[in-house]
């Protein structure tokens, strides 16, 4: 049986996930033709199109594409290829064209609604040629609050269905916001591995040693949701950081005798009795296939539910991932904030953050791991009690397993 006959007729969807999923490279030719060929997916932000002519690029299934401000104010997608060679119009992440894309082989020009409006030597071609036969191909484009979304073929009619049931749950959180700062790295695994550790609230009190020592039980109070199509919360009430056991810790740890600052992390540094509840609110959100967005927590000094970051893995090959890092700001804040904002969540979630570089850790761990043959299949079966969410527990799996049912369906569906 080979891999991708393992994916079809599998028990995703109760948990039982194939571990050839991981490393076989059929089943990653596949994914970028039923998954990401067909999915809406992440490129910016609203505010990082502000003007005519400012534009963002994306790579979706080994596709370059570019969305672009138009004059009308119109946002508008296309493949980011001239249709005389192929050549990337643009090989800048983002910037501002101003009127035209000019090729850089030929100068073949187009507007910003994509007609081909010069050729170098126009006589020179046969009778027929007719620029409006040479338009850039146009890219599905669409906006989720103050997100901006492409989808090559997708799947489904519309964002808002794609989104399913969480449109209207998620859009207060992702409207009046604009990035702040950017970090990418590429690391060893799986881009599974990544998205679903993101919507995993079993590991982190084991992997992380920072939320080990500040807050060992900090998912005792929390819930976990699979929403359809694919996409899953969640969301629990932390307890109070115990900020001088996290010192102490790092002292022990590193040999080295400091006085954390006053008001380090944006917390008190208090002894806390273990356990103790505080008024903090933390949601994880993670949209399929590979888009992860974490609001601030609700009630904690100095941050706001329109702070956070957004995260998005892409597959470079069966065993290597790229992660894109957005922090995000409420649009209001003030540079001060802004600052602060940067500074805590870099230090937490950047490619160098004290949380993520465990996490490429466990993943890189598991993707070696899953190479061998001590086992065939990846286990997602945690729950206490049947349907599809948990109001008591954030350490069950059912965001996994929804994440598996839709990813199975896109596999199997050959339309």
């Amino acid at each position: 049986m080979t891999a991708i006959d393992e994916i079809r007729e599998g028990d995703l969807a109760a948990g039982i996930v194939p571990r050839s999923a991981y490393y076989d490279p059929d089943v990653l030719e596949l994914e970028k033709k039923r998954i990401f060929e067909r999915s809406w997916h992440y490129v910016c932000t609203v505010h990082d199109l502000k003007k005519a002519g400012d534009y963002f690029t994306v790579t979706v299934a080994d596709q370059a594409v570019m969305v672009v401000r138009g004059n009308d104010g119109q946002l508008r997608a296309f493949y980011n290829a001239c249709t005389h060679r192929g050549a990337l119009l643009t090989e800048s992440k983002c910037g501002s064209t101003g009127q035209i894309f000019k090729c850089m082989y030929h100068a073949w020009a187009f507007d910003l609604t994509g007609d081909l409006v010069a050729v170098p030597y126009p006589e020179d071609y046969p009778a027929d040629f007719k620029r409006e036969n040479f338009r850039l191909t146009p890219v599905s484009v669409d906006t989720f609050g103050d997100l901006v979304f492409v989808a090559l073929r997708p799947k489904v009619e519309s964002l808002q269905e794609y989104m399913g049931e969480m449109w209207e749950w998620l859009l207060p959180y992702i409207t009046g916001i604009e990035p702040i700062g950017r970090n990418s790295w590429v690391y060893g695994g799986n881009w599974k591995l990544w998205h679903e550790n993101f919507r995993d609230n079993y590991h982190p009190e084991f992997t992380h040693r920072q939320i080990h020592d500040m807050t060992p039980h900090y998912a005792d109070r929390g819930g976990n949701w699979a929403k359809q199509p694919g996409h899953s919360i969640l969301m629990w009430r932390a307890e109070k950081p115990n900020m001088k056991r996290y010192e102490r810790s790092l002292q022990r740890l590193s040999g080295i005798k400091f006085d954390m600052p006053e008001g380090a992390l944006g917390l008190q540094e208090t002894d806390v009795v273990q356990g103790e509840v505080a008024e903090l609110d933390q949601t994880v959100i993670a949209l399929y296939p590979n888009l992860d967005i974490q609001p601030g927590p609700a009630g904690a000094e100095g941050w706001a539910e329109k702070q956070g970051f957004i995260q998005v893995v892409t597959p470079l090959t069966p065993s290597t991932a790229r992660v894109d890092l957005i922090v995000y700001s409420d649009v209001n804040d003030t540079p001060e904030e802004r600052e602060l904002l940067l500074e805590t969540l870099a230090d937490m979630q950047g490619s160098w953050g004290k949380l993520s570089v465990d996490d490429a850790e466990a993943a890189y761990r598991c993707h070696n791991g899953i190479l061998g043959q001590g086992h065939r299949t990846n286990l997602f079966t945690r729950t206490d009690g049947p349907g599809t969410s948990s109001d008591t527990s954030g350490r069950t799996e059912y965001s996994q397993r929804e994440f598996y049912r839709v990813y199975q369906q896109y596999m199997a569906d050959e339309s």
